[in-house]
């Protein structure tokens, strides 16, 4: 169970709508029924993004073409 306790790491490759935009390169998504704090490029809320790494309680975001 080498990611039990790192949830930040299960999400990733997970996809994701951006609850909130991205501005100044930080935002939010919800996974579940909860809310993380993401970095990533500077989006409108509603875009649909992948999981592509985490830091501490962030998450980093890739956009994916729909």
């Amino acid at each position: 169970q080498p990611l039990l306790n790192r949830r930040g790491e299960q999400m990733i490759g997970r996809m994701a709508t951006l609850a909130e935009p991205i501005k100044d390169g930080r935002g939010r998504i919800k996974l579940g029924d909860t809310l993380w704090r993401v970095s990533g490029p500077d989006l409108p809320a509603g875009t649909q993004v992948r999981v592509t790494g985490a830091a501490d309680t962030d998450l980093e975001l890739t956009v994916e073409a729909v």
